[in-house]
């Protein structure tokens, strides 16, 4: 008995249609594969063995700082948008970087607040390595 193929479809095996799939050209590296690339990846990991060693509560002030950090850096981006709008004298603008000037001092007060009351929860705790504080602050 012979087996025909269907016209217009090339029967490949698993291996041959594998090396068509990784061509160089066409793959693209993952979320994943590009923060272990770019060092992210290990650094999270020490950061996340460094908390490891806090207390809870003092840890989970630590992340919001992370947080707290990252919404600091979408806020000055923002902000730069504004600043370089063309038509600076609209009061509409004027009152946008106003308030996204505002904004972006909130957070960093918010910033220095929690870091204080982190440097304090650790005090209390009897920790003297302020490391953790420090990476979570840079």
């Amino acid at each position: 008995m012979q087996i025909h193929k269907p016209q217009g479809y090339p029967i490949a095996s698993p291996a041959e249609s594998r090396v068509k799939s990784n061509d160089a050209t066409g793959y693209r590296l993952s979320e994943k594969e590009l923060d272990k690339l770019s060092g992210k990846e290990a650094k999270q990991a020490a950061e996340k063995a460094a908390s490891s060693d806090l207390p809870e509560h003092i840890a989970k002030m630590i992340e919001q700082l992370e947080q707290l950090k990252q919404q600091l850096e979408l806020q000055k981006q923002q902000l730069l948008k504004l600043k370089a709008l063309d038509n600076q004298q609209d009061e509409a603008v004027k009152a946008q970087i106003k308030m996204q000037t505002d904004m972006v001092s909130s957070i960093q007060n918010q910033m220095i607040t929690l870091a204080k009351a982190i440097s304090d929860a650790m005090k209390e705790a009897g920790i003297t390595d302020p490391g953790a504080l420090i990476s979570a602050m840079v």
